[in-house]
């Protein structure tokens, strides 16, 4: 089968959150794979058109015309995402600190130790209970709201100036949504950034895209 998105056109103003909503199968995370350059290549892929992007600096960059160096220096750090199911995107034999620590010494330069630092803050930050304890933890040993902020703590390692939010309230319920989505308006207001956030599930985008 054939899958196609086409004529899809949105812009995404500083500090402001833009939702992309539509139903199962509709190409929302066809859309986001094709903004961080993570749809798999092969020769049925075509991928035209432009996204333009402005960076910390206020350069403005076509991120579908740039060499692959120049996205991997952007990815998960400029721009970064958080996905639909922790427990598929998190790495089940790295402890969730070491994790978060690969993407900082990557894009920030820090030493381990640094890195390690950071992380905790960063787990700190996204309100996870006995951080330093939980950074030496794996993904299965924690509970499915806990590795959702684990993923948000991920996302926001590097201090992104977009962050790409894949239905990540989906597998959660109602009470700790509620949490994920409050701590996801007061890092924006703290940072600043701009958020992407996909869903099918307009009640959800209601609020935090007044």
């Amino acid at each position: 089968m054939i899958r196609s998105v086409a004529d899809v056109s949105f812009s995404i103003r500083p500090g402001k959150t833009t939702a992309l909503v539509g139903e199962s199968g509709s190409g929302k995370s066809v859309t986001s794979l094709t903004l961080m350059r993570l749809l798999s290549r092969t020769a049925s892929t075509q991928v035209s058109g432009q996204a333009l992007f402005t960076n910390r600096a206020g350069q403005t960059m076509d991120l579908l015309a740039l060499p692959e160096p120049a996205m991997r220096r952007i990815r998960g750090n400029e721009i970064a995402m958080i996905f639909q199911e922790p427990m598929t995107s998190l790495n089940p034999v790295f402890t969730v600190g070491e994790q978060i620590a690969e993407s900082v010494r990557l894009h920030m330069g820090l030493d381990r130790t640094a890195a390690l630092a950071h992380a905790q803050r960063m787990l700190e930050l996204v309100e996870i209970p006995a951080a330093a304890q939980r950074l030496h933890e794996y993904p299965h040993q924690l509970s499915g709201g806990m590795r959702q902020r684990v993923m948000i703590a991920l996302a926001m390692a590097c201090n992104p100036t977009l962050l790409i939010a894949d239905e990540p309230t989906t597998a959660l319920d109602v009470t700790i949504q509620a949490q994920i989505l409050e701590l996801m308006r007061r890092l924006q207001k703290e940072t600043g950034m701009s958020i992407l956030f996909i869903t099918h599930n307009l009640g959800v985008v209601s609020a935090p895209c007044r």
